[in-house]
């Protein structure tokens, strides 16, 4: 297949494939538009020249829709997969943050977070749990059988007890401090 002979394809498919990346690709990828055109004509020139070039310029432009489709999914997979990982980095920093003793400068140590875990409550310690397990908050959703928005709740009011046990640590050390001199 020759360079001439490929842009007239890509000149004649690039109202299908447009349409199939605005109907599939969700809005918020908008920045991704390029990419999955690029993605969807290197596709389609892989498949052309292993098959040949159909004689039918309507089958070419469906062909093409469903191939910047798919592409679409594909793509969405790709950064879903990739938010969640970043959303889960995420929340570790967090707790990272949440759990610094300040008054020290110092992370606290495992056994005092332990301890603190313990004297959460329930339904906050699951969630909170699942999050340093490196869990998604749609899999706890799912295995907690609550909506996703609940997961985020029991999670914000597990990190605000954290929070008050430590700054409650931090109140009794500096009491123990001014008691000594």
């Amino acid at each position: 297949m020759t360079e001439a002979r490929f842009r007239q394809i890509i000149s004649g498919t690039k109202r299908a494939v447009l349409g199939a990346i605005r109907a599939h690709l969700s809005p918020a990828l908008a920045h991704a538009v390029d990419d999955v055109a690029q993605e969807t004509y290197l596709r389609m020139y892989r498949a052309l020249l292993k098959a040949g070039i159909p004689e039918d310029e309507k089958g070419l432009s469906s062909w093409a829709y469903v191939i910047a489709r798919n592409e679409c999914y594909r793509f969405q997979k790709r950064e879903s997969g990739i938010r969640k990982k970043a959303d889960a980095a995420a929340d570790v920093m967090n707790l990272q943050q949440w759990t610094q003793d300040k008054s020290l400068d110092e992370f606290l140590d495992l056994e005092e977070l332990e301890g603190w875990l313990q004297m959460l409550e329930e339904p906050f310690r699951s969630a909170i749990q699942g999050i340093l397990e490196g869990r998604s908050i749609a899999e706890l959703a799912a295995s907690l059988g609550v909506p996703e928005g609940t997961v985020k709740s029991r999670i914000h009011r597990a990190r605000s007890k954290l929070t008050e046990f430590r700054d409650e640590q931090n109140r009794d050390l500096a009491l123990s401090a001014q008691e000594e001199s």
